[in-house]
C-alpha cells in the first residue's frame, strides 16, 4: 500500500514527520456496501444512468443517502484519530533515542471523501480522491514518492479547480507493471545514493518504488496556479506499509 511514515528535512531548517494513512479497511467496506446498495436501487428505479458508467447514486434526501453520509463521516473521523495515535507513538519512539526533542502542532489533511460545498453559485457534493483542498490561505501537504521531495503548500483558492490541488505525485504505472518492469537494483541504488533509510528489499516492494510515480517536480510546476510552495521536504527515512 502507499501508506507510509517518513522523516524529512525541510528547507526551513526543521525536521518533519509525515504520515500517510486513513480509515483503512473500514472506509473501503463502507464505500463498497453503499455502492452495491446504490446499484441495486438504481436498477429498481430504472435509472437513466447506464450501469456501465459505474455512477450509481443515492439521493441525498433518502435514508440510504443520509446513512452513507453519516458512516462516511465516521470513517473520516476514525482516520483522523488513527493518524493522531500514529504520530503520538512515533514521537514517543523518537524520544526514546533522542533527548530534548520538541514538537510543533501537526497539520492534518484528509482526502478521498465527499463534502457539500458551494461552487459557481450552487451547492454541490465534491469528492476529492487524488486531490485535496486548496482554499485560499489553507495549508496542505503534497507527498512525492519515497526517494523524492514532498511539499507543504498554501492554497491559492483557484475556483476552476473547485479550490483543490493534487494529493500527491500520482502513479505513472500500475502496481503490477511496476513489479514486472522496474529494476530493483536501480531503485535501491536511487535510495542509497541519497542516504535514505528505507525498506526496499525485493521485487514485491517495487510497486511503491520512486520509478512507479510521476515526477513530483513537474507536478508542482503544473499546479503553480493552485498552490504556493511553503516548505520543500527531502526524505531522510521512510517506512512503507
Amino acid at each position: 500500500m502507499n501508506h507510509f511514515i517518513e522523516i524529512q528535512q525541510g528547507d526551513d531548517g526543521f525536521v518533519y514527520i509525515m504520515v500517510h494513512s486513513g480509515s483503512r479497511n473500514i472506509g473501503y467496506r463502507v464505500a463498497q456496501n453503499y455502492n452495491a446498495m446504490a446499484i441495486n436501487l438504481n436498477e429498481k428505479w430504472y435509472s437513466s444512468v447506464p450501469k456501465k458508467w459505474q455512477l450509481a447514486f443515492l439521493p441525498l434526501n433518502s435514508k440510504e443517502g443520509q446513512d452513507y453520509l453519516d458512516e462516511m463521516q465516521y470513517c473520516v473521523e476514525f482516520a483522523h484519530m488513527n493518524r493522531n495515535l500514529m504520530i503520538k507513538n512515533i514521537c514517543e519512539s523518537i524520544d526514546e533515542v533522542v533527548a530534548g526533542v520538541t514538537y510543533d502542532a501537526h497539520l492534518d489533511i484528509a482526502h478521498n471523501f465527499a463534502a457539500m460545498e458551494h461552487h459557481f453559485g450552487k451547492n454541490v457534493m465534491v469528492h476529492r480522491k487524488g486531490a485535496t483542498k486548496a482554499y485560499k490561505g489553507q495549508l496542505g501537504i503534497i507527498p512525492g514518492s519515497q526517494g523524492t521531495s514532498s511539499y507543504i503548500v498554501e492554497g491559492l483558492g483557484n475556483p476552476e479547480s473547485f479550490y483543490s490541488c493534487s494529493h500527491g505525485a500520482g502513479r505513472r504505472m500500475s502496481r503490477t507493471k511496476a513489479k514486472n518492469e522496474l529494476d530493483l537494483a536501480a531503485e535501491i541504488k536511487h535510495m542509497n545514493d541519497q542516504g535514505i533509510v528505507h525498506g526496499l528489499r525485493t521485487a514485491n516492494d517495487l510497486d511503491e518504488a520512486s520509478g512507479a510515480y510521476k515526477d513530483i517536480e513537474n507536478i508542482m510546476l503544473l499546479q503553480r496556479d493552485l498552490v504556493e510552495i511553503k516548505v520543500k521536504l527531502t526524505p531522510l527515512a521512510v517506512i512503507k506499509g
